[in-house]
């Protein structure tokens, strides 16, 4: 499973324990009080030094500020940097908000929200391909969602946060690139590409 976090500032430096036990990860990063071991670490982003001569253990550091931490199955790390749409996202699964595609039924399931008073976020209408279309948004609550599946079974469906229209919601430029049917554009290319 996939781990995200967004960090405010993390440091990594090698693990000297990986000298006594080569079992234990390599590397140690630090964020937000917690400690992480990682096998390896990537980074497409700008960072700086922090040195700390008076610590007897870590003499030395690599810096990130406002950085989002991804680390793979893999126990790999990457560090990238941290977008408002990538914050957005994650506070939505942090809170626990169930995040959801509606596919038909659109005018019916906007009005049941409004009538029952369903805290929701901001119902965003997708133009899908081959003139399909799709409304999103999140369910604040999960006795809410509950309700929605026995009044509106089959009409929408919980996205899970690796689809890309889960990360579409809260990213402008991916949701264009879907609206203008550009993902799929680039498979195509790829595929033309293999014959």
């Amino acid at each position: 499973m996939t781990v995200e976090i967004a960090c405010k500032e993390a440091v990594f430096h090698f693990n000297k324990h990986h000298l006594v036990d080569p079992t234990t990860p390599m590397w140690t990063i630090k964020t937000g009080g917690k400690t992480l071991y990682v096998e390896h670490v990537t980074s497409n982003m700008a960072w700086s030094t922090k040195e700390t001569p008076d610590n007897t253990a870590t003499k030395g550091s690599l810096k990130f500020k406002n950085a989002l931490l991804t680390i793979d199955d893999e126990n790999c790390a990457m560090f990238s940097e941290l977008t408002s749409a990538d914050l957005a996202r994650l506070r939505a699964m942090k809170r626990n908000y169930a995040r959801i595609l509606i596919t038909s039924r659109f005018a019916e399931i906007a009005s049941w929200l409004k009538d029952n008073a369903v805290k929701h976020s901001t119902i965003k209408n997708i133009q899908g391909s081959c003139g399909s279309r799709f409304a999103m948004c999140d369910i604040k609550r999960q006795e809410d969602l509950v309700m929605m599946a026995l009044v509106f079974q089959g009409s929408y469906r919980v996205l899970q946060p690796n689809e890309t229209y889960f990360r579409a919601y809260d990213d402008p430029e991916l949701l264009r690139q879907l609206e203008n049917d550009e993902l799929d554009d680039r498979d195509d290319d790829e595929d033309d590409d293999e014959d």
